[in-house]
């Protein structure tokens, strides 16, 4: 297939680029600045410079597509997401870009979105599990742009059209995200939201990148995609053992969690994801959890 994949120097992006030229298709990255170019072309797609925003110019790269894959984002790294304005380019990109990318793709014949979303968007449900079918907690402002993206995608997917959109579950691996956590858990730092007894679902950057792929044979709609879901105080104990620290991943204490905001509230909820759906469309299996030794550095 030739697929377009937008926000290819991201470290979604990239992983995704190099997921699906290693299954055999033909991989256009989009990048939004000429810098862009040796990392797109270095996981072995063609790259091209497009503003993500402008639907006009995105009909002319899709133009002859089989595939549009989304994954842009541009999310604030650690508690600088509390700072003001910190979330303006993520908003933007999904507010905006995500519309933008849809419609030109529908204007250019392309008969596929793959979107990418997250679990977050999913309201704490305690030890229960959460399939795809559990209402989103998403009435607060926050998360307008995520919903709008989200409406696009499920417009795409009319006269023929399909559309499957990724809820992943949090990303882990070798991400400037996971590089500050794992830094703050060696110097003995508070970084860890969310209570030892509540659940996370994880998701490696590797198997998020096969996960794209994995879309291409799957029928329109949603899907959760992430590991075996853990306790945080798990997740807490192997950040500790990647990070070589002293003892596990620390907490921010109730009082401070208390004022973290809407935006990093979400990373609190305990969300037990079954992804069993997708694996049984697709076959995909995740290959590398938090008890992977060294995966940070994969």
């Amino acid at each position: 297939m030739k697929i377009a994949v937008t926000g290819a120097t991201g470290v979604l992006g990239q992983e995704a680029v190099e997921a699906l030229v290693s299954a055999g298709h033909e991989v256009t990255g989009v990048t939004r600045r000429e810098r862009g170019i040796p990392v797109v072309e270095g996981r072995g797609a063609s790259a091209v410079v497009a503003d993500v925003f402008d639907a006009a110019a995105l009909e002319d790269v899709f133009a002859g597509h089989d595939v549009v894959v989304n994954t842009l984002a541009h999310v604030p790294i650690g508690m600088a997401a509390m700072r003001p304005l910190a979330w303006r380019e993520d908003d933007k990109l999904h507010m905006e870009a995500s519309v933008a990318i849809a419609s030109a793709a529908q204007k250019a014949g392309v008969q596929r979105l793959v979107q990418e979303s997250t679990m977050f968007l999913y309201p704490d449900n305690g030890d229960e599990w959460i399939g795809e079918d559990e209402p989103l907690s998403v009435r607060n402002q926050a998360f307008r742009p995520r919903v709008r993206e989200m409406r696009a995608a499920v417009d795409f997917a009319t006269g023929g059209r399909s559309a499957v959109i990724l809820r992943l579950g949090q990303l882990f691996g070798r991400d400037p995200q996971t590089t500050h956590t794992l830094k703050a858990t060696r110097g003995g730092d508070q970084i860890l939201l969310g209570r030892p007894e509540s659940y996370i679902t994880l998701l490696h950057h590797r198997d998020a990148g096969r996960a794209f792929v994995a879309t291409l044979g799957a029928r329109s709609g949603f899907y959760n995609v992430g590991g075996e879901p853990i306790t945080r105080g798990r997740w807490a104990k192997d950040l500790g053992t990647e990070a070589k620290a002293k003892g596990p991943a620390k907490f921010y204490p109730e009082i401070a969690q208390a004022v973290v905001g809407t935006r990093l509230e979400v990373q609190r909820r305990s969300l037990r994801v079954s992804s069993v759906r997708f694996m049984s469309e697709t076959g995909w299996r995740p290959l590398i959890g938090p008890s992977t030794p060294g995966w940070s550095r994969m």
